[in-house]
């Protein structure tokens, strides 16, 4: 799978590249971001699992991560948001291979303890912290993780903000997420059960499908801790997996079906309404409705920029700025020849004036073609490039899929 994701980023590379003066720097660079984390995430063992342990204020996150190692390694304290900064924590067989890749996720707090080697665990900021900086530093390294732990508590398992904020507009990763319930000690045993299904319940409302759901008691107020041993099998599956990849896959997907609405796709069917707004306009300038024949052109020009969008748009209306000076030109290279003198119209509506009409029509359509449509058929041939190479990356993802669920 990892030749294939390779394969997949190379396409990409050259995707984005078609797409350059196609579709503005800001539409772009998601994509863009993408194809970097997927690079540098491929560029470290695949066999370790970069897992991040997420929640709410007061979930028990940092308890929990610190139940994982069998150890004290997280700050807990009374003061609310406790972790104020990621903090890793890795295996010390592991520690110099992820050291690289977590220093290019700006995760400088690190840790290195005894747990599984192919673990790596990253104790997060709360999702619903008071401080904006906590939240956006969340939202910045969700899409470079493998796994994501959600935590949450009894009391605010249907968080309004963190269901819409964050699990539904991410569902389409939730193969990469495992679902934890921590603090069941605070309720009754029979009560534990029924709050699971509740919370399965939210979760398929969020459009996850079948969550993966562990109920833990990370640091009960007796006892040893619940749970947790459960939630290390659940994470092991997911290491063993081919989950890095799947993870890679979809933010391709994603990045692609963004770029292909960004484009507008295909389906302009620019020719021929290009040639019918030739042939009127044309019709116009030699009936002497030099305004009329400005207008439609305008407006055929202002139709396909609104339809092609992104900055092929914004190309196609600058050229539609320049109409009016076109047709100009054009009427009068036709009916003043070379020689300076005025070419006379005939009288009448005989055979010799239809066949000088015709003539200054096929001569009008000539220029406005070089002058107007010329132009705006180069621009749309740079973006029908583009939509080549995202739909040549979009088929060859949808194989790569295929061989993945095969």
């Amino acid at each position: 799978m990892r030749d294939t994701i390779i394969g997949l980023l190379d396409k990409a590379d050259l995707a984005i590249a078609s797409c350059a003066g196609v579709i503005v720097d800001d539409d772009l660079e998601p994509m863009a971001r993408s194809v970097r984390n997927a690079r540098i995430r491929i560029s470290y063992p695949e066999d370790m699992s970069v897992v991040a342990v997420v929640g709410g204020t007061g979930s028990g996150k940092s308890s929990l991560a610190n139940a994982v190692c069998g150890a004290d390694v997280t700050v807990i304290g009374g003061v609310r948001p406790t972790t104020r900064q990621p903090l890793a924590i890795v295996s010390e067989a592991r520690a110099a291979d992820i050291g690289g890749y977590l220093g290019g996720l700006g995760v400088s707090h690190q840790v290195a303890v005894r747990i599984p080697p192919w673990l790596c665990l990253i104790d997060m900021p709360d999702t619903d912290s008071v401080e904006v900086e906590h939240r956006l530093r969340v939202e910045q390294l969700l899409p470079c993780l493998d796994i994501v732990v959600w935590v949450v508590d009894p009391e605010k398992y249907r968080d309004a903000a963190l269901h819409n904020r964050y699990l539904k507009p991410l569902s389409p990763y939730s193969n990469q997420f495992v679902f934890v319930l921590n603090q069941i000690d605070r309720l009754a045993p029979t009560a534990v059960e029924s709050v699971v299904a509740d919370l399965k319940e939210s979760l398929q409302e969020d459009g996850i499908e079948s969550p993966r759901i562990v109920a833990t008691a990370a640091n009960p107020t007796s006892g040893p801790p619940m749970g947790v041993s459960g939630l290390v099998e659940a994470l092991e599956g997911a290491a063993k997996s081919d989950r890095v990849f799947e993870k890679l896959l979809i933010d391709l997907e994603q990045g692609s079906k963004g770029l292909l609405t960004v484009t507008g796709g295909t389906g302009l069917d620019f020719e021929p309404r290009a040639a019918a707004a030739l042939d009127t306009a044309a019709h116009m300038v030699v009936d002497e409705r030099t305004r009329s024949a400005i207008d439609e052109l305008t407006h055929f020009l202002e139709a396909i920029a609104t339809e092609a969008g992104s900055s092929t748009g914004s190309k196609i209306r600058e050229l539609a700025a320049s109409v009016p000076n076109h047709v100009q030109t054009a009427a009068e290279q036709v009916i003043t020849p070379r020689s300076g003198k005025r070419r006379l119209r005939p009288r009448g509506r005989g055979k010799e004036t239809e066949s000088w009409k015709a003539d200054q029509r096929d001569a009008i359509r000539l220029s406005l073609d070089g002058l107007v449509i010329g132009p705006v058929r180069g621009i749309l041939a740079t973006r029908a490039r583009a939509n080549a190479a995202l739909a040549d990356l979009s088929l060859s993802m949808a194989s790569a899929r295929a061989r993945t669920t095969s």
